[in-house]
């Protein structure tokens, strides 16, 4: 095992606090676990909108659309990785907006809502922190 290699741990940053200072170790290893959750997130609602359609049947258009969607952003956020690990440390993610709230019409906002909310939040702090860092 290489001595160099750091144990993988999280980093716990107060980026409220002015007086921190963040190396840029620190700031690459943030934004790394930042995308790695927010790829968590999608790839969870991935999961719970294919299998939402209990039958056989295929998907409807607009829930395979969310799905592509939520897919393309885990991918955009890995090529960020990817380019923050090959020392791009400017890079953004291409998609910084918040992923669309799919229609609940069947009264299931308490399936959607929660996790639709934490997207929303994790996409705000990934737009502050890759915008100021």
């Amino acid at each position: 095992m290489n001595s160099n290699a750091m144990p993988q741990e999280n980093v716990n940053i107060n980026i409220a606090d002015p007086d921190t200072v963040v190396t840029p170790h620190d700031q690459k290893q943030y934004k790394i676990q930042l995308l790695l959750h927010i790829n968590s997130v999608l790839l969870a609602r991935v999961i719970h909108l294919s299998n939402s359609n209990n039958n056989n049947n295929a998907l409807p258009e607009s829930i395979q659309k969310l799905i592509s969607q939520s897919l393309k952003r885990v991918h955009a956020n890995l090529q960020c990785i990817s380019q923050i690990n090959q020392g791009v440390l400017r890079t953004k993610p291409i998609i910084l907006d918040p992923p669309e709230i799919p229609n609940s019409s069947n009264n299931n906002s308490t399936q959607h809502g929660p996790p639709q909310d934490i997207l929303a939040k994790l996409y705000l702090l990934m737009a502050r922190i890759f915008e100021f860092w």
